[in-house]
């Protein structure tokens, strides 16, 4: 039993160590992008390297966890949510990744007054990331109400902000280069929003032991 214990603790560890990161990449992106940071972007692209060697980690361990031990109840609940939020935690390190590429691509290019719109998109994923991460490490679904209306907000920003972006492209047809990076990244920032509805589901089951659906 000490043992089982003291893996769920190192199990926990990891896993809060893992999400902490993936929080600090998504706070990061945006500024290493308008900022054009190539030193921040090339810190992101490391710091995806650890949380993708924390994510195998993660699951070596839980599989371990639950294949020598078969925990009770509200134990197996927890080592599931891990298993599930590790796989969605690596995907937005992933995006967040892709904006530091862009950002080194874009480095040496024109800016145009359309990415503006990047900002905003970047604050509410990061706030909903802050909210999931939150609430996994400290089991609560506190602030998780908020969620659904946060990814209604990305939603709508990406289509209305995409149109404008290809309205200007047809105004101005030398930027349609740089301006497809922009379209990339607001998807990136979407799908982060969209993962960290994934995230808030499987806390919610473990935290209640019901299933919810945010989208």
């Amino acid at each position: 039993m000490l043992k089982f214990q003291e893996e769920m603790t190192e199990l926990r560890k990891c896993t809060m160590n893992m999400a902490s990161l993936t929080a600090s990449m998504v706070e990061r992106s945006i500024d290493v992008l308008l900022d054009m940071d190539l030193e921040g972007a090339e810190k992101m692209v490391d710091d995806f390297t650890k949380v993708d060697r924390l994510d195998r980690k993660i699951e070596e361990s839980a599989i371990r966890i639950l294949t020598l031990y078969q925990p009770m109840a509200s134990d197996m609940r927890a080592v599931a949510t891990y298993m599930k939020s590790i796989t969605y935690m690596e995907r937005i390190a992933k995006y967040c990744k892709n904006i530091a590429v862009a950002a080194q691509y874009l480095k040496d290019k024109p800016s145009y007054d359309v990415c503006r719109c990047l900002r905003p998109m970047g604050d509410t994923a990061a706030e909903m990331v802050r909210i999931v991460i939150n609430g996994l490490m400290n089991a609560s679904v506190d602030g998780f109400d908020r969620i659904t209306d946060m990814d209604n907000i990305l939603d709508d920003a990406l289509r209305h902000d995409m149109k404008e972006i290809i309205d200007f492209i047809t105004k101005c047809p030398e930027s349609a280069d740089v301006c497809t990076y922009y379209i990339s990244v607001m998807k990136f920032i979407e799908r982060i929003g969209d993962h960290a509805c994934k995230i808030a589901e499987k806390v919610t089951f473990m935290v209640t032991g019901f299933h919810a659906i945010i989208e």
